[in-house]
This record gives C-alpha cells, sequence and structure tokens, in this order.
C-alpha cells in the first residue's frame, strides 16, 4: 500500500479521512484504508472495471471517481493515475515489483531534465506531480508549526555568480 495522500486533510467530524491507498493486482482493485467520521478505521475495495491494458486512462479514472467519491474526494487524481497505471503494467504481463519502478521513473520529476522538450500530455502529468507535491509540502495558517513572516539565512560563500547578469555594461 501507499503511503497517507498527498492533500492537506481538514479534520472534520463529519469527513472521511483517507489513511493509506493501493492496489490488488487479482481482480484489479483499489483498497483505501480509512477513517471513518465516527473514528472507526475501515477498509474499502474498489473493483477496477474496464481498465484496458494500453490506453488513456482519463475514462476509468473517471468512473471510479463518480462510483467512489464519498471516500476519494481527498485522494490527488495523480495519485489515484498512478495507481491505474500500476495495474495496467501488472495487467500487461510485468512484475509488481517491476512495474512499480518503472513507475517511479514515470512519476518522479527530475531536476535536470528539460520540460520544454516533453509532449503536452506527458507535461500536463508533470505539472500535476508538481501541483500535488506542492499540496502536500504546504503549510497553511490553521496548520502546526505555521510561522508568518518566516525569513532564513543562507551561507553567502556558496553563491554561484550567474553569468547572464554579471556585466554592468547595460547600465553604463
Amino acid at each position: 500500500m501507499a503511503s497517507p495522500s498527498d492533500t492537506s486533510i481538514n479534520e472534520d467530524e463529519n469527513a472521511i479521512t483517507p489513511l493509506r491507498i493501493g492496489v490488488r493486482c487479482k481482480p484489479a482493485t483499489l483498497t483505501l484504508l480509512y477513517r471513518a467520521p465516527g473514528g472507526m478505521t475501515r477498509l474499502r475495495l474498489m473493483p477496477v472495471r474496464g481498465l484496458a491494458a494500453y490506453g488513456p486512462l482519463a475514462l476509468p479514472l473517471a468512473q471510479i471517481r463518480q462510483r467512489h467519491n464519498k471516500y476519494l474526494q481527498q485522494v490527488p487524481d495523480i495519485r489515484l493515475e498512478k495507481l491505474l497505471r500500476l495495474l495496467q503494467e501488472v495487467s500487461c504481463g510485468r512484475e509488481l515489483e517491476e512495474a512499480a519502478r518503472a513507475l517511479t521513473k514515470e512519476y518522479t520529476i527530475d531536476p535536470n531534465q528539460d520540460l520544454n522538450k516533453l509532449h503536452d500530455a506527458d507535461l500536463a502529468k508533470k505539472k500535476k506531480i508538481m501541483d500535488s507535491s506542492f499540496s502536500h509540502h504546504q503549510v497553511l495558517p490553521d496548520d502546526p508549526g505555521y510561522k508568518y513572516d518566516q525569513r532564513l539565512e543562507f551561507d553567502s560563500e556558496k553563491v554561484e555568480a550567474a553569468g547572464w547578469d554579471s556585466s554592468d555594461e547595460l547600465w553604463e
């Protein structure tokens, strides 16, 4: 199973709080461990129907969201898409561990990768991953540990000169 969801979760007494989400390969099923409004921990199995071995995941993702919206409201689309891709890879004959390694590369951001060279669909996926990572690390005013107007000092010895703006010729 994967780690807790990437979104910050409000502790509303009537809300379902996702704790962990993962997959079962046979039959293709999403598993969600969640905290129910009464405080009890429950497990929900959500069968994935109509998942093609190849092709886009927009339709299966929309269908599973529609059927289980109450439980998946706080789970980001990119997390569900990654799990569906994992099920796709396994249905093509890959071993689970091998498929997970391949998807780790596909669903991570390489800081050295030139995103300008990506196709529109790949760029949109990378943007979803970045948005999910941002919202996961974002500290809001209601969060414990929030500090207003936080200022950090950086080691000035490690600052590298940027060659493009080091010349004063433009200002003379």
